[in-house]
């Protein structure tokens, strides 16, 4: 192990292993990741196959796109399944309801599609 690198990423997480996966992706080769015990041990296990495509804010819903995407990218270019199945949900709440459910959701996928109740 080297005494310098350009980047040092701490923790092998969800989000650890996303930002070297970036690092590399934009160029980066002097980088280092530094996980204390195995890849996603911490907290990331128990999030794996919880994400859902739809969401009210359009930015968040970027987001998720962009992340199912990356997911389909990385079997193409690893050729290992990462065990993404779409296969879809339903999200309810009734129209007069206060806490913000009834308002326009946006979906993240393409597979993702919205059905409003009048």
């Amino acid at each position: 192990m080297k005494s310098h690198y350009q980047a040092v990423v701490i923790g092998g997480g969800v989000v650890g292993t996303s930002v070297l996966y970036h690092l590399a992706k934009f160029g980066w080769k002097d980088v280092c990741l530094i996980e204390r015990d195995i890849l996603t041990c911490g907290s990331s296990w128990h999030a794996a196959g919880g994400f859902h495509a739809l969401n009210a804010d359009p930015n968040i819903a970027g987001l998720q796109a962009y992340t199912i995407d990356l997911l389909s990218e990385i079997e193409k270019e690893s050729g290992q399944s990462v065990g993404m199945h779409m296969t879809g949900g339903l999200v309810l709440a009734p129209p007069t309801a206060g806490n913000g459910c009834n308002r326009p959701i946006v979906p993240s996928s393409p597979s993702a599609s919205t059905i409003a109740a009048s």
